[in-house]
């Protein structure tokens, strides 16, 4: 399996960045199918596996680390022109399931703007927390091939990205009607895109697991719900959803790779803006609970 640098993306590939669209917020979590069938059918076609560590989309401000920053493993594919629609997520799914593994959706914002200049994946998704690069490159492997050789997929790149693993929560009269009005009046839609609710008592927690959000944006965050609860911001508590494991020091990341120039342009590239935060602007699903690994 070939493996290159994060940049070598663009000697293979250089797209524009898609648009996020939006949509009614809900964690994603996928449930695999049944493993690959044997045999199945190869093409010369070749696929490049490359690994890099990617540290966020355009670094926010982040204050809020710690346990509440994770590294995570994703596999980003751009399919094949001309390729079966939903093969290779297909193909990738079953082939975790046969080991074991849960993938779930992830926004490519997670991805460093270096990356998402060059490509823009139709398809990514996050091995189970405490993943390695390693494990995902096995993974693509085992999928799509050693040699580069499975006919859906014209470009994979494995990564390890940094998200913001947050639990917002918020003392209420009737939480499961707070739940609802965030809902239906999109208060943290827009500002986390994919989150998950659950009512423990006399309390809503929302959970988010996505890319880096800023200090402002977290704040708005809290506005919303304590609007909606009818409580003051201060009110609404922040903590990382698990106090296992191994958090981040951002203060000890280095800054993200910048895009390099192509050829014939002034040295910027221009895409839509989705705020001054990666996690704005994200495609969001049904809401329901988050089970995205915690």
């Amino acid at each position: 399996m070939v493996r290159v640098g994060a940049l070598g993306a663009a000697a293979l590939l250089v797209l524009a960045l898609s648009a996020c669209t939006g949509g009614a917020p809900s964690p994603a979590q996928l449930s695999p199918t049944a493993a690959p069938t044997a045999g199945a059918v190869q093409s010369a076609a070749p696929v490049s596996l490359e690994t890099g560590t990617d540290v966020g989309n355009g670094r926010p401000a982040v204050s809020n680390d710690g346990l509440m920053v994770r590294r995570r493993a994703v596999i980003a594919i751009h399919p094949a022109e001309g390729g079966k629609p939903g093969a290779p997520r297909a193909r990738l799914e079953q082939t975790a399931a046969a080991g074991g593994i849960v993938l779930s959706d992830i926004p490519p914002d997670v991805l460093e703007p270096a990356i998402l200049e060059h490509l823009a994946p139709e398809l990514i998704l996050a091995l189970p927390p405490g993943s390695t690069s390693d494990d995902a490159e096995k993974l693509a492997e085992r999928a799509f091939g050693p040699e580069g050789s499975y006919p859906g997929v014209e470009h994979v790149h494995v990564a390890s990205v940094l998200v913001h693993d947050l639990q917002f929560s918020v003392a209420a009269a009737d939480p499961a009607a707070l739940a609802a009005a965030i809902a239906e009046e999109g208060i943290l839609s827009d500002a986390l895109g994919n989150y998950g609710t659950s009512v423990d008592g006399g309390a809503l927690t929302v959970t988010y697991t996505g890319p880096l959000l800023s200090d402002s944006l977290v704040e708005s965050v809290r506005n919303g719900m304590a609007r909606g609860a009818g409580v003051q911001p201060a009110d609404v508590t922040l903590a990382p959803r698990s106090t296992t494991g191994e958090g981040v020091d951002m203060s000890r990341e280095p800054e993200p790779a910048e895009p390099e120039p192509s050829a014939g342009d002034s040295g910027t590239h221009s895409h839509e803006e989705g705020g001054d935060d990666s996690g704005s602007g994200t495609t969001a699903t049904t809401t329901g609970p988050d089970d995205s690994g915690h």
